[in-house]
């Protein structure tokens, strides 16, 4: 029996999708939904070149819709047929924030957000506080424009020190090209100075922090002067184009001695997605760490195919409290 005030809705999955997801679009779009809404119907339908999710919904869910990364519209039916429903996602930031950069090497950015939407999904959250998220992976800060804009605090680390450089051109061209009012602040953290590591560029945004860090994953704790996250949300190396900070194209070697830092980074009560390629490592040697230092499996997978060498999923866990 559908709750009291449920009406009938259509989510008119963006054509960005099939960039980000390609064939997949349609599982992943639903795999989204089910992790918001995992008691609530839902039916795929196909008008030409248009494909809709329909599900039930109320009034007070359409900003959460409107921010699912597949979704480009939401309809509602009515006497005349189907009307737009007039809501905005009421991101913080301008979308060029985490669209306007472009490198090799770029998680797309609708991966992101749907990692960021599965994170807030599983994360235990009274609503009474401001959310922080952690990238120990950061790159060059996709995931933390990302969280600045769904109203987060964002910290980032990256093992390349001229990300930092980079994240500061992009931020500096964006908030002239949209006067968007910013403090800019550098500094050290600790005694780190080995390579540039323990370096860090800020910008806060009205109350939002956004903070990157140059240095290495493994020592995240540290880096970060054991603060805790409610999210961490990072894109491993998919072990082709990438290597890790050891040098090696495996990223279990690295996660083995990150999985029990990261957890220290993480509240209790808090959520991780990884986004990994399923290839490289395979789910179950990628969870075994975070299991073996005491974190949950969520029960989510969303793959979807990148190249011959890459299917690209997203591994969830939870911190017990």
């Amino acid at each position: 029996m559908r709750e009291r005030h449920h009406m009938k809705v259509r989510l008119l999955l963006s054509p960005l999708t099939q960039g980000a997801y390609f064939e997949d679009a349609i599982d992943v779009a639903q795999a989204e939904y089910l992790a918001l809404y995992p008691e609530r119907e839902i039916e795929t339908e196909q008008a030409g070149p248009l494909v809709f999710l329909n599900v039930d919904a109320r009034e007070a869910d359409f900003q959460r819709l409107a921010r699912l990364s597949f979704v480009q519209a939401i309809f509602r039916e009515c006497d005349a047929g189907l009307a737009v429903v007039n809501q905005s996602p009421s991101f913080e930031l301008p979308e060029q924030f985490v669209t306007g950069a472009k490198y090799r090497g770029k998680t797309n950015e609708l991966v992101t957000q749907l990692a960021i939407n599965v994170g807030l999904t599983f994360c235990d959250n009274d609503g009474q506080r401001t959310l922080s998220l952690l990238d120990p992976m950061a790159g060059r800060g996709t995931t933390l424009l990302w969280a600045a804009r769904y109203g987060l605090d964002a910290f980032g680390i990256d093992y390349d020190p001229k990300a930092l450089a980079h994240v500061q051109r992009h931020v500096k061209k964006q908030a002239k090209l949209h006067r968007i009012k910013h403090k800019e602040t550098k500094g050290s953290v600790g005694t780190f100075r080995r390579k540039g590591h323990g370096r860090f560029l800020q910008y806060q945004f009205g109350q939002r922090v956004v903070r990157l860090i140059s240095g290495d994953a493994r020592q995240a704790d540290e880096l970060l002067q054991r603060k805790r996250h409610d999210l961490i949300v990072t894109d491993l190396p998919y072990g082709v184009q990438h290597r890790t900070p050891g040098g090696t194209r495996n990223p279990l070697e690295t996660l083995d001695v990150c999985a029990p830092v990261w957890r220290d980074c993480l509240r209790p009560g808090g959520a991780m997605v990884l986004i990994f390629n399923a290839y490289q490592p395979k789910r179950s040697q990628l969870v075994r760490p975070f299991i073996d230092c005491g974190l949950q499996v969520e029960e989510f997978t969303a793959p979807h195919r990148l190249s011959e060498s890459i299917v690209r999923d997203l591994a969830v866990f939870t911190r017990p409290r």
